[in-house]
């Protein structure tokens, strides 16, 4: 089930930050390791070593539960695991880890979501870092899909302050290295007060496929009497492996992250599997597997903390709104428009015109349909914007990144967009109509009587991918003119081009050149921080034609 929000008040308006996503590029920073020598051990040799050593004996542990058919032989979707200090609850997360090796050179993102111990927030917080540090070296955040996540959940945020001493996601950051290896890409999210729907659909907007694994960090009880805290954690067990909706946070201190990946279980139809549970003051520190009995308990009296290992398997299916990490539709997939769009946008920032040009369309259909139809034989049909079917609304109301382009007899009138998704793709349109109508700086405003002999394209673009920008050379082997559009990145400054440009630059170093003077570099101008991206755009035409395309990124307001 998918929560909807009818208010949106209680978070921060994202369009107010940079990016208008509230990730700011120009200050992102690499989080150093804030818990390594109290939490686990700075040392990398010996932390490479305690790791190695737990999950080789998770490994034979969980062979034992796949053989005994108390969970599937394949790779968890998901996973719960404790995250105290390794000496105390790293044996028994090792078993949820040992599980996730089995994706190795499958899993290239892993999403891991812990509760806030020390900044407490409303709503589930990712951060502005690029990179997360451990002694085993540093993890790369998959900004992206943090981005797309800002665009699509309300109550996803950025918090700086919430991540920078929390140790719930940190001290799972080495099992990661070792099991997955170090090229993967993290989203790390520190989830505050939410209900779980509000969890849960951060969840399934960074859901993905094969290619992402979800890791929810979280403790049981905590500081109770032995025996009394045994009691407790297998109540909070069976709740959360008999489809309870929810556990309160008394009974797990990651009870908002479980709750939210409760929610997504009870959609699918699905229920997490124990895998293992101990406390901390359990003989020997070892879990007891779920086909096997606790251990001694030396002090009933004695306060402790309790651990549980949990993994969940889907059986191939997916929550609503899920999309593969990997494929074009994670980032924006143009090809899921319908084959009716190109009228349909085409409609909207017609209409947006008229109304910004205090023009009556009854007024001027006849004589814009007479010119467009001289220009063009097979003209698009305009479609009322307010006669859309709910099929329609639905695309219209998800968020799109999009430009808008104004020619008159075949020459650039205006052309403004936006390359990050913050609205809706239906205001999105309508806004950039606008803005290259009055806003591009190039040219003067354009007058009523021009509107007529306007020719409108809009084109709707994906999230960009990153490409080789070692050098200058190596962005210009990775071009294909005609095909792709390009963003150019150093710190501050930011630029791009739309493929269409390709027709008046057709040569890869000249395209490049003039896209660096565009920034406000020098045109022979490159850096060690020089950043380029690419990604798909489908232009609609008011001829009727439908024109898919590699393109570039870019922040609102960019202009092509």
């Amino acid at each position: 089930m998918t929560f909807q929000h009818s208010n949106h008040s209680d978070f921060p308006n994202h369009s107010d930050s940079p990016n208008h996503s509230g990730l700011d590029d120009a200050s992102a920073y690499v989080r150093p390791a804030a818990v390594a020598g109290a939490f686990y051990t700075a040392d990398p040799e010996r932390l490479r070593q305690w790791v190695d050593d737990a999950l080789a004996q998770a490994q034979a542990q969980v062979a034992h539960l796949s053989e005994t058919g108390i969970i599937p032989r394949d790779v968890p979707k998901a996973v719960i695991v404790p995250h105290a200090g390794h000496r105390y609850s790293g044996r028994k997360a090792a078993l949820a880890f040992a599980l996730l090796a089995r994706g190795r050179g499958q899993i290239r993102r892993v999403v891991i979501a812990g509760p806030t111990h020390r900044v407490a927030v409303r709503g589930v917080a990712c951060c502005n870092a690029r990179a997360f540090e451990t002694p085993l070296g540093s993890l790369t955040v998959d900004r992206d899909a943090e981005r797309d996540a800002l665009c699509s959940v309300p109550c996803m945020i950025v918090n700086d302050a919430t991540h920078a001493q929390e140790h719930a996601v940190e001290v799972q950051l080495p099992f990661l290295q070792r099991a997955l290896g170090d090229d993967m890409r993290i989203v790390p999210l520190n989830v505050g007060d939410c209900y779980p729907q509000e969890a849960g659909d951060v969840l399934r907007a960074l859901w993905g496929g094969d290619e992402t694994a979800i890791v929810i960090s979280s403790d049981l009880s905590h500081y109770h009497p032995h025996e009394y805290a045994r009691e407790l954690d297998d109540a909070t067990i069976a709740d959360i492996t008999g489809g309870a909706q929810a556990i309160r946070p008394r009974r797990a201190c990651g009870a908002f992250p479980i709750n939210g990946l409760l929610d997504v279980c009870d959609e699918l139809g699905i229920r997490p599997v124990l895998l293992g549970r101990c406390t901390s003051g359990d003989e020997g520190g070892m879990p007891a597997l779920a086909d096997e009995p606790r251990g001694p308990m030396p002090d009933p009296d004695e306060a402790v903390v309790g651990y549980a290992s949990f993994g969940v398997w889907t059986g191939g299916k997916s929550p609503a709104g899920a999309e593969n990490a990997d494929s074009e539709s994670s980032h924006g997939d143009t090809s899921a428009l319908p084959a009716d769009a190109g009228p349909v946008l085409l409609s909207i920032a017609r209409r947006a015109l008229e109304d910004a040009l205090g023009i009556d369309s009854s007024d001027t259909a006849h004589a814009a349909q007479s010119e467009s139809e001289s220009q063009h034989p097979n003209p698009a049909k305009p479609i009322k914007p307010d006669s859309l079917s709910a099929r329609h609304r639905a695309w219209l109301h998800a968020p799109g990144a999009s430009f808008v382009t104004l020619t008159e007899d075949g020459r650039l009138r205006g052309c403004i967009g936006t390359l990050t998704p913050h609205q809706s793709l239906e205001e999105d349109v309508a806004e950039h109509a606008v803005d290259a109508a009055f806003r591009d700086p190039r040219f003067p405003a354009v007058r009523p009587w021009e509107y007529p002999f306007l020719d409108v394209e809009v084109s709707v673009l994906g999230s960009p991918h990153p490409i080789d920008a070692s050098s200058r050379e190596a962005v210009e082997r990775a071009l294909t003119p005609g095909t792709d559009g390009l963003i150019l990145g150093d710190g501050r400054h930011r630029a791009t081009y739309l493929p269409q440009v390709w027709e008046q630059l057709p040569d890869p170093h000249d395209f490049v050149g003039q896209l660096l003077l565009k920034a406000g570099l020098p045109r022979d101008y490159w850096s060690d921080e020089m950043t380029a991206q690419t990604y798909r755009v489908t232009a609609f035409h008011d001829s009727g034609t439908a024109t898919d395309r590699d393109a570039s990124g870019s922040d609102n307001g960019e202009r092509n």
